[in-house]
């Protein structure tokens, strides 16, 4: 073994972005000159609260960590320990961010070269049916529970690597994983200016891609506008060969999010039909709910499937998500299961034993009473979807972003002042931007809520500034 000194790290975290994550527990052991120690091994105090499924999964108790030290208070002592050293665990890019992000909260720079156990397992140990902690262990014969302490964890992952370093003689693998990753090779066209690369912010949002007569030829969002520029100029397919061939020009505008930067993307892209967007100009299917008349003069409700068209209804980008719908609006207002669909059957609903059916379909209810809980449930369904504001990022520290939805349609998106007090629909209506709904927007809107529920703020609340 070399003299290359190594830190295995193990954590316990909480938290998500934006806000900066917490530690409750940190144990380092440390392999110096081929001698290993624990050098750490310490509960934190968070400063708040600490979350139901924390204190589930550790038994830890906000009274069981009021009197652990706080972060900034092992902060020296956690960078004086890993000075010199190689960071190692299992996932160590999310424990190195975790660290990160909370040295940057307390006014410290923190950046040190990491070592993977997974990604070094998967070189030494191939065609493994997991490289999960537990699994490994279990496999190489190293004791671990995943009930035991942090410190049982730690243990476990230093064996691991140490039986890592005994298969990798030479540490070559090691060395390669530690090599820094080579230099883009960026074949930025001649007659696009230097200083224009330079002005580019590594912030979100759009850029625009223009020609020589500085009408734009492609729209791009972006989380890092500058580093998301210089990729197209490593690219080697034919389109982006000839996309960055035809550029003179780049234009960006920041939007503070990812979400508010793919929205704008959308509306540009509609706006002014940008040569070398493809995809985003291609004609989406989209699901609705439609009333149809039948024979009888019964109004029936079905799903069909139609381009997207900017409509004030509610769309669908599944089937199964419109059906869903369709089935919640027949029990709600007590229609016909065979007459919406439900159920795909030509039998009376008697045979099915439905409860919401009055009895339509066994002309025991006049077609007039029926129609119109038809009618009531397609206003419904325009008119009572979900209305909703998505608070994001600003374009810098005073503002915040907005997303605003009414009756489940894309209304815009603004920016507000985190100064400024908003009490309901009409203030955001007056700062806000008006978009087409769409349905890329419709998509993004729906991806966003699934990954980000806890950020949808419905517009009960009068409210919508923090």
């Amino acid at each position: 073994m070399t003299n290359t000194n190594y830190a295995v790290v193990s954590m316990i975290n909480y938290g998500r972005k934006p806000l900066y994550f917490r530690t409750v527990g940190i144990v380092i052991h440390k392999c110096i000159d081929g001698d290993w120690t624990c050098v750490l091994a310490t509960h934190i105090n968070p400063e708040e609260r600490i979350p139901l499924y924390i204190q589930e999964a550790t038994g830890l108790t906000d009274v069981a960590l009021l009197n652990a030290p706080s972060f900034s208070e092992v902060a020296d002592t956690i960078l004086r320990e890993l000075q010199g050293c190689i960071l190692v665990g299992h996932n160590i890019s999310f424990l190195h961010y975790h660290l990160k992000t909370q040295f940057r909260h307390i006014g410290y720079a923190f950046d040190m070269p990491q070592l993977c156990t997974v990604r070094l397992s998967k070189k030494l140990i191939p065609n493994m049916a997991s490289y999960e902690l537990p699994y490994l262990t279990s496999v190489l014969g190293i004791p671990f529970d995943v009930a035991d302490s942090l410190e049982e964890s730690n243990d476990a992952t230093s064996a691991l690597f140490q039986r890592l370093l005994a298969l990798d003689e030479n540490e070559e693998i090691i060395t390669a994983l530690l090599q820094p990753k080579p230099k883009l090779n960026y074949r930025i066209p001649k007659h696009i200016a230097e200083a224009q690369l330079d002005r580019l912010p590594k912030v979100p949002g759009i850029y625009k891609f223009q020609n020589e007569d500085k009408k734009v030829i492609y729209v791009g969002k972006a989380k890092d506008i500058k580093k998301r520029v210089l990729s197209h100029f490593t690219a080697t397919t034919e389109k982006e060969l000839l996309l960055c061939t035809a550029t003179y020009f780049i234009d960006f505008e920041p939007m503070g999010s990812e979400l508010v930067a793919l929205l704008r993307e959308a509306d540009l892209i509609t706006k002014l039909d940008p040569y070398y967007n493809y995809i985003q100009k291609k004609k989406h299917i989209t699901y609705l709910i439609v009333p149809i008349r039948n024979k009888k003069g019964i109004l029936q409700l079905k799903v069909e499937r139609r381009p997207f068209q900017h409509t004030p209804t509610e769309i669908f980008l599944k089937r199964s998500l419109a059906i869903e719908r369709l089935a919640q609006l027949t029990e709600k207002f007590e229609l016909c299961p065979s007459f919406t669909g439900v159920h795909n059957l030509k039998t009376k609903c008697s045979t099915i034993s439905s409860s919401s059916c009055k009895g339509i379909c066994r002309e025991e209810e006049a077609i007039e009473a029926y129609n119109d809980r038809v009618t009531q449930a397609l206003d419904h369904l325009n008119n009572e979807n979900e209305n909703f504001v998505i608070l994001e990022k600003g374009r810098n520290t005073q503002e915040r972003s907005f997303v605003l939805v009414l009756h489940g349609v894309y209304q815009g998106f603004g920016f507000i002042d985190k100064n400024e007090l908003v009490e309901g629909t009409s203030d955001l209506l007056h700062l806000m931007d008006a978009k087409e709904h769409s349905f890329h927007s419709a998509k993004t809107i729906s991806a966003y809520r699934k990954r980000n529920p806890y950020k949808i703020k419905f517009l009960e609340t009068k409210n919508y500034t923090h």
